[in-house]
């Protein structure tokens, strides 16, 4: 049950509110006027203003991280390329061993992540009195209460004990008065006020529940609470991973940590959505023919559009079509793309493993396309499902909120109650067997061409 439960989650590029009345999702999505703390909540008003919330009951958050607001004022964007430095010190300074105790995990090589972008803060910014996230500030509009969640600020928290590792914050010379309180996803950060009531038409003293980042709301969503639960959540960037009983023993450059269930094992490409954009700009996607385009001997491609996270980690990669000949067509190329983006999870699939899986959930906007979703279970050999609710980050968001409410006493139970599934694609073995071909190719290609990237730049 999420009757009359809303999940907000701020994207990147929109928001999005939904909740269940008689039985159907009602939803709104609004972009931003501005990159700004101004332009989301103007975006969660505008949204709001366009549903009848009257009845609500309860308010789930889920929002982005890894985009940092500093004194309420200056943004620096997840995607934003500052850090490095930062990152490569730290990563030098403190062992494997010292991340888990302190953050009960190893610390990923994230540019993005709290303890290199707040060393970066630290150094540029003078006299800072405060740093948070999205949905902190979101909160505080909401409620009043400066709070997040823990697994927001993974990478500084320690997830055991949900509070910020006091050896962290004094190595950046950093205190935990800039941040914000950290609460568990469930717990009630506070009420809605008169003030953003009038704003939003959410009915004055409705509980605002924590909530968490959009990855792991997305997650919930998507209903992966055992181990062996295998997900793909597509978007600007691409989440595939898997749940695991325990971190990884194996460095693999991939991020392995603490979920609400065991482990969240898995990799994040940098350029999935904006390479099938792309793509789409060739030829409509919807209408690419995965049969027709590999009679032709299409070209392949690298989607790395602006760069790549796992597992190459190179910003200064970029896009590169391999093989064109004089027959090649747009279709040839839209389909390459395709190819490429599939072969980029496949790539991290690899570096995890293969860890066996018995079916693929796969969300996002991409989840939509049935060409995509056959390439990657014939490629990895594995049936793929789709979410029937796609917004999987709100409905996670939704999740939280009903288990803080009680109307599920955990979030295992609810998701067994709400996440619900299309019918399966099942692999087809001749096409994996081409695909294991090109991916051959595919994957010696970035070697050969790691130092020319660097030259292009």
């Amino acid at each position: 049950m999420t009757e009359n439960i809303l999940g907000i989650d701020l994207g990147t590029s929109s928001v999005k509110l939904i909740f269940g009345k008689n039985g159907a999702n009602i939803k709104a999505r609004e972009g931003y006027s501005e990159i700004s703390v101004d332009g989301w909540w103007d975006a969660i008003c505008r949204a709001a203003r366009t549903m009848d919330l009257s009845e609500i009951r309860a308010i789930g958050l889920s929002s982005q991280v890894g985009t940092y607001i500093i004194d309420d004022g200056a943004v620096i964007g997840w995607n934003t390329g500052v850090g490095k430095e930062e990152l490569d010190a730290i990563l030098s300074d403190i062992p494997r061993e010292v991340f888990i105790k302190e953050i009960s995990m190893p610390h990923p090589s994230i540019i993005s992540y709290p303890l290199p972008r707040l060393k970066y803060i630290l150094s540029h910014y003078d006299g800072v009195r405060k740093i948070c996230m999205p949905k902190d500030l979101i909160c505080e509009r909401l409620t009043g209460s400066y709070v997040s969640d823990k697994f927001s600020w993974r990478g500084l928290a320690n997830l055991d004990t949900c509070t910020y590792s006091e050896y962290l914050l004094d190595y950046i010379g950093a205190s935990d008065i800039l941040l914000p309180e950290l609460r568990e996803p469930t717990a009630l950060a506070g009420f809605v006020t008169g003030e953003a009531a009038a704003q939003t038409g959410i009915r004055e003293g409705t509980p605002v529940y924590v909530g968490c980042n959009d990855f792991f709301s997305g997650t919930v969503g998507m209903g992966m609470y055992e181990v062996g639960d295998m997900f793909d959540i597509t978007g600007t960037s691409e989440h595939l991973g898997i749940v695991e009983a325990e971190i990884s023993d194996v460095d693999d450059g991939l991020v392995t940590g603490k979920y609400f269930f065991g482990n969240a094992h898995y990799g994040v490409t940098a350029s999935s959505g904006k390479s099938l954009d792309f793509g789409g700009k060739l030829y409509p996607l919807c209408d690419i023919d995965a049969d027709a385009a590999l009679a032709n001997n299409p070209p392949v491609f690298l989607p790395y559009l602006c760069g790549e996270r796992a597992p190459i980690w190179d910003a200064d990669a970029r896009g590169v079509f391999f093989g064109i000949n004089a027959d090649t067509t747009p279709h040839d190329m839209a389909y390459a793309v395709m190819e490429g983006v599939a072969f980029s999870i496949y790539h991290i699939y690899e570096c995890m493993g293969k860890p066996p899986a018995r079916v693929i959930t796969v969300a996002g906007g991409a989840a939509k396309d049935r060409t995509l979703n056959l390439m990657k279970a014939s490629l990895f050999g594995v049936p793929v499902r789709t979410c029937a609710e796609s917004d999987t980050s709100a409905l996670g968001a939704q999740i939280t909120a009903a288990v803080g409410f009680g109307f599920y006493p955990s979030i295992e139970k609810a998701i067994r109650g709400i996440c619900k599934y299309s019918a399966e694609i099942q692999p087809n073995a001749a096409l994996g067997e081409t695909l294991k071909r090109r991916y051959e190719i595919y994957k010696n290609l970035y070697p050969t061409l790691k130092d020319s990237f660097k030259s292009l730049k």
